[in-house]
């Protein structure tokens, strides 16, 4: 499944309930998708974690005095956002009613409220974390200060969850529902949530934002350090196969790092003379869904990445903004049983915009999403809140990408020191696809 994540993914946009098409329409799920692990956080479905996630506003949350608003917040995040209307057969208003016969709850009770909440929808991937849970999630915080960024009702850029502990936000003192009015010199009026995403993802390693605890109050400007996860994703090889110099770029998870990474993996070997590319994604459980979004944009110039389906089911295509186009050579995508949600996410999209073949074994097979929404205490609910298919209408869940060549690797069987070999006995066939070249792209 795939996670929507933005700082640490914990909130997004405040739309009507439990509306998510405008929110993906614009990117509200901007602040960066991961796809959840099948267990459940690696990101996503791993066999073996923007779009983004939403906070409920303030009013939405638990009146009570004295009384954690930890279940309260959790019923109305579930009421808002959860994919199955059903909630699992649950009776839904009679829930919040024994939560609330429940008040004044102690942090512990309610948390273990939450947590039983949770458990009773009958969805594997749903799960309530606490604070230490939570803050294991920045690795996908693509923003580098955790910094979470919707579109509210009334159209002003506000911050979507109270920023993790220990992240540059946190420690300039910024603050759930702190209304942003400026990002590196840039005014946010008219902004979406991607673009807000784009601003801060700008050159440089600071960040300069303006922000207004409330309309008419003293604006300040803050200025923050980015940092991400220093764990590198990708692996390359160029190996010399029948006189043609071929590329291979290993990426083991879809983390902060890895769009930037990839793109200069590809840079790398270009200037090493490759002529042929493969991306393998065997064993990618998945991680960030901003990284498969933007990485597709590096073979195709504004792609169309997946198509989302939410709560209401309604659909929203997802674009890559990525206008760079670094790869136009031959490309082969390798996957297998452990390649999962953005894995799937970006050989799916790959494969259906005919620009690369997908070669290996059928993928896992997880075709949701997860979104992250930041807790006063702390913590994180994940819940399920919608469902993709790949650029074509495929249906990923529980069917995985197929493949257009059946393969067994040697490095599957006989370990990684033989992916050389297979790597030098790749056959870039062309995709078995039928969209002509730029018919699924943004115009």
């Amino acid at each position: 499944s795939m996670k929507l994540v933005g700082s640490l993914p914990r909130g997004g946009p405040a739309v009507g309930r439990p509306n998510l098409g405008a929110a993906w329409a614009d990117g509200a799920a901007a602040a960066v998708l991961a796809c959840l692990c099948g267990s459940l956080l690696t990101v996503s479905p791993c066999p073996a974690f923007a779009a983004s996630a939403v906070a409920a506003e303030p009013a939405a949350l638990s009146q009570a005095a004295a009384s954690s608003p930890v279940a309260d917040e959790t019923w109305s995040l579930l009421d808002k956002y959860y994919l199955d209307r059903s909630f699992g057969g649950l009776n839904w208003p009679a829930e919040r009613q024994r939560l609330r016969s429940l008040e004044p709850m102690t942090d512990e009770r309610a948390f273990d409220e939450a947590d039983r909440l949770v458990a009773r929808l009958g969805d594997k991937y749903s799960r309530i974390l606490p604070p230490s849970g939570a803050a294991k999630l920045n690795k996908f915080d693509v923003t580098g200060v955790g910094l979470n960024l919707i579109i509210s009702d009334t159209g002003e850029m506000k911050v979507g969850s109270v920023p993790a502990p220990g992240t540059a936000a946190a420690s300039v003192g910024i603050g759930f529902g702190d209304m942003v009015l400026n990002i590196n010199s840039r005014d946010t009026k008219g902004m979406t949530s991607f673009d807000a995403l784009e601003a801060i993802q700008g050159e440089g390693k600071l960040v300069e934002v303006t922000i207004a605890k409330s309309a008419g109050a003293e604006p300040r400007k803050l200025v923050m350090t980015k940092t991400f996860e220093e764990k590198d994703p990708v692996q390359t090889k160029l190996v010399d196969a029948g006189g043609q110099k071929v590329g291979y770029i290993k990426l083991r998870e879809f983390n902060a790092r890895c769009k930037r990474r990839v793109g200069e993996a590809i840079d790398e070997l270009q200037q090493q003379g490759a002529t042929r590319l493969v991306l393998d994604l065997r064993g990618n459980g998945g991680g960030v869904l901003d990284g498969a979004v933007g990485i597709s944009g590096f073979f195709s110039e504004k792609p169309l990445v997946l198509r989302i389906t939410d709560a209401n089911g309604s659909q929203q295509p997802l674009y890559s903004r990525q206008s760079t186009v670094v790869w136009t050579a031959p490309l082969e995508v390798w996957v297998n049983g452990g390649s999962a949600s953005s894995s799937e996410v970006l050989a799916g999209a790959l494969h259906d915009n005919c620009r690369a073949s997908v070669v290996g074994s059928r993928s896992f097979g997880k075709g949701l999403i997860q979104g992250v929404f930041g807790l006063s205490d702390g913590g994180a609910l994940v819940t399920t809140v919608a469902s993709y298919a790949t650029p074509n209408g495929r249906e990923i869940n529980l069917q995985g990408v197929a493949v257009d060549d059946t393969h067994t690797f040697w490095s599957d069987v006989w370990g990684s020191s033989f992916v050389g070999l297979d790597i030098s006995t790749a056959r870039f066939d062309p995709p078995v696809c039928t969209a002509k070249p730029g018919e699924l792209a943004a115009q």
